[in-house]
């Protein structure tokens, strides 16, 4: 009789663990989970609701993971440095190869992506330096920053902001 009693309890005892541990993953999966650091909640403001481009990630569903892929290594430095407050604010910015933006976006490579914005009066994915990465201007935390502003007097967009020359 014990050793059923014994084994009961550590059936329940797995589930228990078993259905803790899925749901402590299912919440690492969501961008609160990243804004439990303190350090962390700018960006999720900004991807929660603001005119940044994170936002409008947020509303088609597209979550920090999707972009952040962090390696275990990466997050047990990010929790030592977290826990140690030996980091800066704010955050390296992320640079995303362009490859993982074109392919979400639906282009399926850059000679694409200028077809698709070439109505505009100047195209800004036709530009005389060949390719530029995607990150170069499309910001997701903070306004995108018009790259073209560096050496040339062109409008910028609301809501984005010039470029300070070298």
């Amino acid at each position: 009789m014990k050793k059923q009693k014994v084994w009961m309890i550590a059936g329940v005892a797995i589930v228990v663990i078993g259905a803790a541990g899925m749901g402590l993953w299912n919440y690492h999966e969501k961008p609160q989970f990243c804004a439990a650091c303190h350090v962390m909640d700018p960006y999720l403001a900004s991807w929660e609701e603001s005119s940044l481009e994170a936002h409008v990630h947020a509303q088609e569903d597209v979550a920090c993971l999707d972009c952040h892929e962090p390696t275990i290594k990466q997050q047990v430095t990010e929790l030592i440095s977290f826990v140690t407050h030996d980091y800066e604010t704010p955050l390296t910015e992320l640079k995303v190869p362009q490859e993982e933006c074109l392919a979400c976006h639906e282009h399926g490579n850059y000679a694409e992506l200028a077809e698709a914005t070439a109505d505009r009066e100047r195209n800004p994915h036709e530009s005389h330096w060949g390719e530029m990465e995607c990150r170069l201007c499309h910001k997701m935390h903070k306004p995108s920053e018009l790259y073209c502003t560096q050496c040339h007097e062109v409008d910028v967009p609301d809501g984005w902001t010039a470029v300070e020359a070298p």
